[in-house]
Parts: C-alpha cells; structure tokens; sequence
C-alpha cells in the first residue's frame, strides 16, 4: 500500500510555492505572482487530498499540472525583468520544478523508501558535479598559469584542461559508486543512435532558434563566445578542442557519472530528465554575466536542458559513451564554427 510520501512532499513544497507568490516580484508583472499563486494553491489542494487518502488516483495528475503550471508562472515573471531579480519568481519557479518531481514520484507509485532514495542521490549528484567544476576550474588555472598571456592560447588551453577535468571528476565518481565506465568499440547501433541524435540536436536547434525569434524571447551567451568577439581566432581551436575535451570530459562525468548513478533510485528516462537538470545547473555561470537579463539567462538555460535531454536519451539508448560523446563535440564544434564565420 502506498505509504503517500511523495505526496506529503509534494504538499510541503506547493506550500513553498504558495509562500513565494506573497513575496516581492518587483519588477516582474503582478499577473505572473497571481497565477503562481493560483496554480500553487490547486496544487496544495491537490496533494492534500492525496495525502490524506481523501482523493481520487487522477488528483495526483492534476497536482503535477497545477505544479508545472507553477513554474511556468514564474518563469514568465522571470521572462519580464530586465534588471535585477527579486526573492519571488526565482523561489516559485524552484517550488514549482520540486512539486513537479513529488507529483511525479506520486503517479508512479513510489513508496518513501524510493523517494527518499531519490533525494539522496539527487543530492550527491549535484555535490559531484560542483565538485568536478571546482577541480577543473582549478586544474586549468594551474595550466595557464604557465603560458603567456595571448587569449589564442590560454582559452583553448584552460577549456580542454577544465574538460579533461570534468573527465577525471567523472571517472573518479563512476569508481566511487562501482559504475563501470562505458567505453567499449561502437558498433552498428551506436553509430546510428549517433547519427540520428546529431539529426536530432540540430533540429531542436532551429526548432528553438524559430521559438525565440517568434516570440522575441531574450538569450545570454556563452562566456567562451563573448572572448571570441573581440579574439575570433580561438573558435577554430575550441571546435577541435570541443571534439576531443568537451565531448569526451562532460559527457563523462554529466552520463556516465550522474546520470548512470541516478539509474539506482529513478526510472530510465526520469533519470535522464533529473541529470539534465544537474547538467544544466552547471552551466549558469558560463551563461551569467553583468547586466545580462535573468529571463535572458532562464531561456539560454532551457535550451541548455534541451540539449541535454538529446545527449541524455543518445546515452540510455546505448549504455556507452561513443554516441553522446559525438553528438555532444560535434553539436559544440558546429557551434563554434558558425560563430567563426560570423565574427570573421
């Protein structure tokens, strides 16, 4: 019998959310904090309910809705602000993803034991990945701190030491919970997946390009793109540095690593879903600078989580490393070419 944790969670963190719709929004539009509000308070309704076994299956469903719908609130709120962003939205929008998580856990029945084992490694997972960026930051401050001071060599260099890295962070992870690394010779189907997840990456790529330009959606750039404008001679190198450290590093540590880990307490694809997050998460800073819009910073990222999701489903199709690994360095150095050719 289910012992109805997930809704109890679920309850706990639409509260939050309910909470976060009285706080400050300025300057985000009031009608966003209402919705929020509304959406929150459905949602608590909902896994109260649930929770007290006073309601039918289908309002687990309905809590998840109001839940997402909690989120969307505030990230339409987040969308509208141009200048600094206040406690409300960034709270709700955090309320909403975690309810979402709880409804999910609830309509797929797991018990308090999975749960709480999802948490668990969902916390080591983020622990991992911070600790990974931390040493590959530190690892490539080391390496340029030996070379001169010409940004054709030190950006190349300080990203494929930081990727490599990632790779060592990673490997050091996948001993620590006996994962095995998933290296093996590709065959028919890992090349096929390959194919079809670099068809499929650059088609949710003008999917999103489409999506932004119809609704005149704000974007950051990444912080290697913003150096290449004022020194366009570091793409080349990045593309190939993308194909043998980026792909390779990060997709080490953000499949193999994380998402292989969370296999232990997730479905298949709810782990590839919860890795994309972490994945993304780790790349705020990369796409943060000053005076950049949050919303600017909220739609780079979703599109970050899109990728991810491709790169994700390429790695649960295989349980090897080659096909997001190609995928990932060819999508980054396609990139880093384009940016070449319009700099140049």
């Amino acid at each position: 019998m289910n012992d109805r944790y997930a809704q109890t969670v679920g309850f706990v963190v639409a509260g939050v959310g309910l909470a976060a719709a009285f706080l400050d929004w300025t300057p985000a539009p009031a009608l966003a904090a209402q919705a929020a509000g509304g959406f929150a308070g459905a949602a608590l309704l909902a896994f109260a309910a649930r929770r007290h076994g006073s309601g039918p299956a289908w309002l687990d469903y309905a809590a998840t809705a109001a839940s997402a719908g909690l989120a969307l609130a505030a990230a339409a709120g987040i969308l509208d602000v141009s200048g600094a962003l206040s406690a409300g939205p960034l709270v709700a929008l955090f309320a909403g993803l975690g309810a979402v998580a709880a409804g999910a856990a609830a309509v797929a029945g797991v018990e308090k034991s999975g749960v709480r084992a999802r948490e668990r490694r969902t916390v080591v997972a983020v622990v991992a990945s911070l600790a990974a960026l931390v040493f590959g930051g530190l690892l490539a401050s080391v390496a340029v701190a030996f070379l001169p001071e010409d940004p054709l060599v030190t950006v190349p260099v300080n990203t494929a030491v930081a990727s490599a890295g990632y790779g060592i962070a990673g490997v050091a992870f996948v001993q620590w919970f006996d994962g095995g690394i998933d290296v093996s010779k590709p065959g028919r189907r890992d090349v096929a997946v390959a194919g079809v997840g670099v068809v499929a990456i650059f088609a949710l790529h003008l999917a999103m390009n489409a999506v932004v330009t119809v609704f005149s959606l704000p974007q950051s750039t990444h912080g290697l793109v913003e150096t290449a404008k004022a020194h366009p001679g570091i793409l080349p190198p990045l593309a190939v540095v993308s194909l043998l450290f980026i792909g390779p590093g990060e997709e080490l540590l953000a499949r193999n690593g994380v998402q292989k880990y969370l296999y232990g307490s997730y479905s298949r694809y709810a782990a590839v879903a919860a890795a994309s997050l972490v994945f993304t998460g780790s790349h705020v800073l990369a796409y943060t600078a000053t005076g950049v819009p949050p919303g600017a910073v909220l739609v780079t990222l979703s599109r970050v989580f899109v990728v991810s999701l491709v790169l994700g489903v390429t790695y649960e199709r295989t349980d090897d490393l080659f096909a997001p690994v190609v995928v990932h360095g060819v999508y980054d150095a396609v990139q880093f070419m384009l940016a070449y050719a319009a700099f140049s």
